[in-house]
């Protein structure tokens, strides 16, 4: 996970690539974290006044199950065309997701050891993951004073309000189920009616335009 300053705040590390993304998720700590909804996250809030309180929340992809703190997409591929506020919600949440798959390009970026599989043994590749998240936190902490910057994930170069994540370390794919709580489909529905209303913005109609 990651803020918005493209810091990571909480990682898990130790899976091997063998095996399914589902499974590293749902086996590891950080996963449990939200399947048993103990994660220290702020308490709920209304986002306006009449939608209730509503937990602090991940983005995940189809990859991840929807629960009440971490939202993923409406199932909407193939036939099956998505109902224009479903379209805005994934919209909202796919832009919003751009942020750790940067976050990731980003470190990537600085160190190239992660273009590539790293060959060492377990322990070592452990040591050189959580090495580098902190040194990246470290960087972007005092960029962060200067204004954010954008690299080339190609060239390991800043560039100007553009981004070209490449690495070897991919975002999680489609690995998910569409099971879920009452309570958690009942909160993706606010946030969808909230994108389509009080938290409407004119890009976000604008981009379903050009799709």
């Amino acid at each position: 996970m990651c803020d918005a300053n493209y810091n990571f705040t909480l990682v898990d590390i130790g899976a091997a690539g063998r095996c399914s993304d589902g499974g590293v998720f749902s086996n590891s700590e950080m996963g449990k974290g939200f399947i048993y909804n103990n994660l220290n996250f702020p308490a709920d809030i209304e986002i306006h006044e009449n939608s209730g309180p509503i937990p602090y929340y991940a983005l995940g992809d189809e990859a991840f199950p929807l629960l009440s703190n971490l939202m993923r997409p409406y199932p909407g591929r193939g036939k099956r065309k998505l109902p224009l506020k479903e379209s805005i919600f994934n919209y909202r949440l796919s832009r919003g997701r751009r942020t750790i798959e940067n976050t990731f390009g980003l470190m990537a970026s600085k160190w190239r050891i992660f273009r590539k599989p790293i060959i060492a043994g377990h322990k070592t590749v452990n040591a050189i993951t959580k090495a580098a998240v902190v040194l990246h936190n470290f960087v972007k902490l005092s960029e962060n004073n200067t204004g954010v910057r954008y690299y080339s994930g190609t060239l390991g170069t800043e560039q100007s309000n553009q981004w070209e994540p490449q690495a070897a370390l991919e975002p999680v794919h489609r690995l998910g189920t569409n099971t879920y709580t009452a309570d958690a489909k009942a909160i993706r529905d606010k946030l969808k009616d909230y994108f389509s209303a009080e938290g409407a913005t004119l890009f976000q109609y604008e981009r379903l335009i050009n799709l």
